[in-house]
């Protein structure tokens, strides 16, 4: 039986569980460093991917660093300011690093040239940037300076890890991540009202998916009949410049004021979405989309969401709203909480066949946790 710690609760909302670095040697033991440093920005790098970095001179760490802000220095420079820090001197070391470093100059310098300078020897990779601007041009710049290469350590778990990143790059639309919760019936309860069928020990779980997002969407009758504030409450703190938008499809404009969502909560602004025109609620963003199955174009919505810098999304609650990014195809990550007793309610024709992936799952008392991804 599993149990859903707050480091297992991280590792699955970050794309894990990720290799324990304990459990392995060499250049993989490395790289699965850098991994879990790397999950230390996720939730605060958007549109950046969170970037992990470890640099060593034989069995010895000199530095780590992990990426948590665009604009700020990326996960090299912030692993040989460690260091230094250190007092530590990087000539002739090893840089282990989750993503191949940037060769470009945007909101900061180059990463292969602070390697370059910092006389690194070695550099070990763990999976391409699919971005045009890199793409192949950092290992080139850093071989054609006597630098060794080496690509795909831990390359499989890296993809993984920067899998929202790459569909970003490729796609231009976020990582989506679907959470439900069904009984053993597959339903969800009576219709109107509230039925908790996550046990609390296992909740953790969701409140680790709600940090590793930058926003929340769920549908106007979640709003109506649960009353929740949607917030995060991640006991971990966060940086300051973190946003987590909650934002609530309420095509025509219904939900009345006095719903507890839309209660200003600092880093945490509330995003009322409609088809047509709406009277505005104090001190909530409106956006307005064009219309789609059961009301609002979630397409759409996720385009307008990559231009505020949201990377990935979490649809948590209401039953339409998840049938309708199932049949739409548009969720790459579905949390699944199977309890082991029936819920009551109308069964959810929930259809699996499109994740290729075969799912993880945790059983433990009560019933289990099942993780679908496409890739």
């Amino acid at each position: 039986m599993a149990e859903f710690s707050p480091e297992l609760a991280w590792e699955l909302a970050t794309g894990g569980p990720w290799p324990d670095p304990e459990l392995l040697s060499g250049p993989d033991r490395f790289m699965a460093m850098a991994l879990r440093e790397g999950t230390k920005g996720v939730g605060l790098s958007s549109p950046n991917p969170p970037v992990g970095c470890v640099l060593v001179r034989g069995d010895h760490v000199l530095g780590r660093g992990v990426h948590t802000r665009a604009g700020d220095p990326h996960a090299e420079i912030m692993a040989l300011r460690d260091a230094e820090r250190r007092n530590e001197t990087t000539q002739g070391s090893a840089a282990y690093i989750t993503l191949e470093p940037c060769c470009h100059h945007g909101r900061t310098p180059p990463c292969t040239e602070a390697l370059i300078r910092a006389g690194i020897r070695s550099v070990y990779v763990g999976v391409r940037d699919p971005n045009p601007r890199v793409d192949g041009g950092g290992f080139a710049i850093l071989r054609a300076q006597g630098i060794q290469v080496q690509e795909g350590i831990l390359g499989i778990d890296c993809a993984r890890f920067h899998a929202p990143f790459f569909k970003l790059i490729r796609t231009g639309l976020p990582w989506v991540t679907l959470k439900l919760a069904l009984g053993s019936d597959n339903a969800m309860g009576p219709q109107g009202h509230n039925h908790q069928i996550t046990p609390r020990d296992i909740q953790l779980t969701a409140h680790a998916l709600r940090r590793a997002s930058e926003a929340i969407v769920v549908g106007r009758r979640t709003i109506e009949v649960d009353d929740p504030l949607l917030t995060d409450r991640w006991p971990t703190p966060t940086l300051p410049h973190r946003l987590f938008r909650r934002i609530v499809l309420d095509s025509q404009g219904l939900l009345p004021p006095d719903r507890q969502v839309w209660k200003g909560v600092e880093g945490q602004p509330a995003l009322r979405v409609t088809v047509g025109e709406c009277p505005p609620l104090k001190g909530v963003e409106q956006l307005r989309v064009p219309p789609g199955p059961g009301g609002c174009s979630l397409r759409h919505l996720l385009h307008e969401l990559v231009a505020l810098n949201v990377s990935r999304v979490l649809i948590e609650g209401g039953s339409r709203l998840a049938l309708s990014a199932l049949d739409q195809d548009l969720v790459d990550e579905f949390h699944l909480f199977k309890s082991d007793m029936p819920a009551g309610g109308t069964s959810l024709p929930v259809d699996l066949q499109s994740f290729s992936v075969p799912p993880l799952r945790f059983p433990f008392f009560g019933g289990s946790w099942a993780i679908h991804r496409h890739r």
